[in-house]
């Protein structure tokens, strides 16, 4: 089986941890792989068959037209036996049997599109409506739709209901063994002193990161000495629609010095933040997955995590929850951890089995793989 891979749009956040990881076990596994990456990715270093093109300059609508033009004739050229479209477009008519993952969830999701996408401007409202038919037109034009969470799955179908039969949900995972390293002893709460709070994450204005340095002043301000460590830089934030708010309290909490922003940090540098930490924090409002919750599962980071369905359901039990617009009620959550020992044991155990039970990365791939032999087997058309 020879598996050709749109990873095009693999130039930060996640889907570059996805793809990376994903190149790494096909290699290991022997599969016939190859993947499309933009010129300059960083993930033309890694031991894989690639090919890079010259995508990342083009406007939107050139890129589409780029996409249903150019790169169906190399798709076409290439002849795999599947094409897995891993950034939620695919060729509309592919000329070979596609898998379409779906992972852009602020289009579909009702609490993005009324709480974050007007502070976007009125020219994001026709791209937002754009990528949204184009992803359904991808959708009907794919053998199978593959989604990180049923969460996800539900809100696609709101808009796509035709398309219900035939979406299927394959839950990312992480390499447990590269965030635990068992030859060194757990972090202990506080042990010198300092709440040392992480959130990792690249910069959009959904992940609210402003409101977990809120959090931070107020702690302090409590007497809980409280330090927010973040994977972004200011002007990421600057440069990004609707993250003034963010810029703002952000620059006050450096300047306080409860805020250390570190910019892009290397995945194989990522294990040192999350043991260095008691807690990982995330107020997004809008997910579809999230890669660093069972990240930080497979560290044995406790989580506290704004309360939305797809945290819920990949969390479940093993983290404490939130409303996302509420600094007061973040504030509160972490007071509780931070009074009840047996609490904290509790929720960071069930965590630590539950990223060891449903999030480990082999079990995904080898979903994936029978994906795919599910579609060229033609169980699914």
């Amino acid at each position: 089986m020879k598996i050709v891979v749109n990873a095009l749009s693999a130039r930060r956040g996640g889907i570059i941890t996805y793809t990376r990881n994903l190149m790494q076990s096909f290699r290991s596994q022997g599969v016939n792989a190859v993947f499309a990456l933009p010129v300059g990715s960083s993930l033309q270093n890694e031991d894989a068959e690639t090919i890079c093109l010259p995508v990342t300059e083009l406007r939107s609508l050139s890129r589409v037209l780029w996409e249903q033009t150019t790169w169906r004739r190399i798709v076409k050229d290439l002849n795999p036996d599947i094409l897995y479209s891993s950034a939620n477009f695919g060729i509309i008519r592919s000329p070979v049997p596609q898998v379409l993952l779906v992972r852009e969830g602020g289009l579909f999701d009702p609490t993005y599109l009324t709480n974050i996408a007007p502070a976007l401007g009125s020219r994001s409202v026709l791209e937002r409506s754009l990528r949204r038919r184009l992803i359904i037109a991808s959708a009907r034009s794919s053998n199978l739709i593959l989604t990180p969470t049923d969460a996800m799955g539900d809100l696609f179908q709101t808009w796509a209901p035709d398309l219900s039969w035939k979406i299927q949900k394959n839950s990312y995972g992480t390499r447990v063994d590269h965030f635990r390293d068992n030859s060194k002893e757990q972090r202990i709460w506080r042990e010198d002193g300092m709440l040392r709070i992480l959130l990792v994450s690249a910069y959009y204005s959904h992940k609210q990161p402003g409101l977990v340095a809120e959090a931070a002043r107020k702690l302090n301000d409590a007497g809980i000495k409280t330090h927010l460590t973040l994977t972004m830089d200011f002007d990421q934030i600057k440069n990004a629609p609707g993250g003034s708010k963010d810029l703002f309290l952000l620059r006050r909490g450096a300047e306080r010095g409860e805020v250390t922003m570190l910019g892009d940090v290397k995945y194989t540098d990522l294990p040192a933040l999350y043991a260095e930490s008691d807690l990982f924090v995330t107020p997004s409002l809008s997910e579809t997955f999230g890669h660093p919750l069972i990240e930080a599962m497979a560290s044995e980071t406790l989580i506290v995590a704004s309360n939305t369905p797809v945290h819920r359901e990949v969390c479940q039990d093993s983290a404490v929850y939130f409303s996302g617009t509420s600094v007061d009620d973040l504030v509160q959550s972490i007071q509780s951890l931070d009074e009840n020992p047996r609490r904290r044991a509790s929720v960071l155990s069930l965590a630590t089995s539950l990223g060891k039970q449903s999030y480990t990365w082999d079990s995904h791939v080898k979903r994936l793989l029978e994906n795919f032999k599910t579609v060229l087997a033609g169980r699914v058309c």
